[in-house]
Formats: structure tokens, sequence, C-alpha cells
């Protein structure tokens, strides 16, 4: 019987792996129940690998089109349990949500700090989101930009490993005045792009990017990373999962940084919800 409601069940603390990303244990629930969509108009059932990768994704102007995914708790965390993951948050329904939106696009973008938190591997894609990619004319598997201001990386990192033939190599986006010890044992693991300012800047990075192809980017945080995408005005679309679950703490919000001269005004797209009330919404940039 589904969960659909009716009373709460406890929450459980359990170890997962995801592909590529969001490793550590969850708070979120383990139910592998319906999706279904509440808004704009309801369905019982969805599946998010088949909704994501077909919303419209223009280029705006000549730059690619910028999504973020994030999970919170109801309570604004980003990150929590004993790890201080966002993988303690994200459950069942968020990673099929997330497998969605990391179909969905060219590139995945990511701060080196996250990275290392996360454990960040290559990104890996199933039969499945290889045929959706396809159909929607991507290549089998996106490309990784890892940005760093200080260099701060280990050559070792999984998500260093030799790429499979056929496969590019992940790019390292240096601010200026990086460790260059650290750099240079990247040769043959990375191509390394080095910014002429100390702390790469997001229209820097999204034309890293466009310049070696791709249409969409998606930017995965953390959140002093996130911040001044919002200041530069360049997010486009939010995948925002919010977990039904609250843990105080200290963590911080979504994105934070620079203050903004005008708030960033976003229209609800989509909005789903599994059998633990997890809720997924897709929200665009009005514009």
């Amino acid at each position: 019987m589904s969960a659909w409601g009716s009373a709460p069940t406890a929450v459980a603390f359990v170890p997962f792996t995801t592909v590529g990303g969001r490793r550590g244990r969850s708070w979120a629930g383990t139910s592998v129940g319906p999706v279904r969509q509440i808004h704009p108009d309801f369905r019982d059932e969805v599946e998010p690998l088949e909704v994501y990768p077909r919303d419209p994704r223009p280029r705006v102007g000549t730059r690619p089109w910028v999504m973020l995914n994030m999970v919170t708790s109801l309570d604004g965390a980003t990150a929590a349990g004993p790890d201080r993951v966002s993988g303690a948050l994200g459950g069942a329904g968020d990673r099929r949500v997330f497998r969605a939106v990391r179909a969905s696009c060219d590139w995945i973008v990511v701060a080196a700090g996250t990275a290392r938190a996360e454990g960040y591997r290559r990104p890996r894609v199933d039969a499945e989101v290889a045929r959706v990619r396809a159909e929607a004319g991507r290549t089998p598997v996106p490309r990784l930009a890892v940005v760093t201001a200080r260099g701060e990386l280990d050559a070792d990192a999984e998500m260093f490993a030799t790429p499979p033939p056929g496969e590019e190599p992940v790019v390292v986006v240096a601010g200026r005045d990086a460790d260059q010890d650290r750099l240079a044992a990247l040769a043959g693991r990375a191509e390394v792009v080095m910014s002429q300012v100390p702390r790469p800047d997001p229209a820097e990075i999204v034309e890293v990017c466009a310049r070696r192809g791709g249409d969409v980017v998606l930017v995965e945080g953390g959140p002093g990373f996130n911040g001044p995408f919002v200041a530069a005005d360049l997010l486009d679309e939010l995948c925002w999962s919010v977990a039904a679950v609250m843990v105080a703490g200290s963590s911080a919000r979504l994105a934070h940084g620079p203050d903004v001269d005008f708030p960033r005004a976003f229209r609800l797209d989509r909005l789903l919800v599994d059998d633990e009330s997890n809720l997924f919404g897709r929200w665009v940039r009005r514009r």
C-alpha cells in the first residue's frame, strides 16, 4: 500500500552511493515508490528521466543555459549528518531526480571543496540515461569541470581517474594564484585552464565550458559557489529538492555571497512529490 496520505513513518539513516557524487548516508527516506506531479497539473505517476531531459533549454544569447541543482532540508540546510554532506538529505526520490537532471546537461560544474566533501567521481551513466541523452543529441556522458581558487586538489582522487576511451578529461578551472605544484600533478589527468583573476568568476567558467562545446551547464554547488552565479544573474533554472526533514544546525543556505541589486525572479514550472513527502521543484528565471 502506498504511503500517500498515510501516517508518517520513521526516518531511516541509511548508507548509499550515487552515480558520480552525493555519496554518504541519507535521512530522507529509502522508498522507491511513485513520484507524482502536482504542478502545473496532477499526474498520478511520472518518471523524472522522461520529463527533465525534454524540458526546453535554449541558449541565452550566445551563452549556454545554466542550471543549478541543490537539495535542502525543510529548514534550509544544505548539508547534514555526521559527514556534513548534502547526501544526508538525498533520499531515493532525490536520486531519481538527480539522475534525470544530470541526463539533461552537457557540463557538470562544481566547486573543488564540494567535490572533495562529496567524493565526486567522473560522471557515469547507465544504458537508459545514455538512450535519453542520445535522443536529445547529447554526448553519452556529461563532462565535469572543477573550479578551484587555490588549487587544493588531489591528483589521485577518483574524479581524475583515466577516462574511458572516447571520453574527454575533467577540466579544472584554477585561480591565478593557485598552487602550481598541485596543478602540475594533474598533468595527463585533467585539462587545466588558468584564470587571470584569483577567483574564477561565473561568466568565465561558463565560457570555458561553451568553448569546448555544449548548450547546457549544470552547477552543483556548494552554496558559496552558487552565490556569485545568482549575483551575476547567470542562473536560468533551479532544480530544488526539498527533503521532508528538519535538521537545525548551522548549515549554509542554498546560495550565499554578494548581495544582489535586485531580486532574481523565478517561476515554478513543475513540482513533483514522492510518497515520503519530499518535493522536487523546477524553477525557471523570469526574463
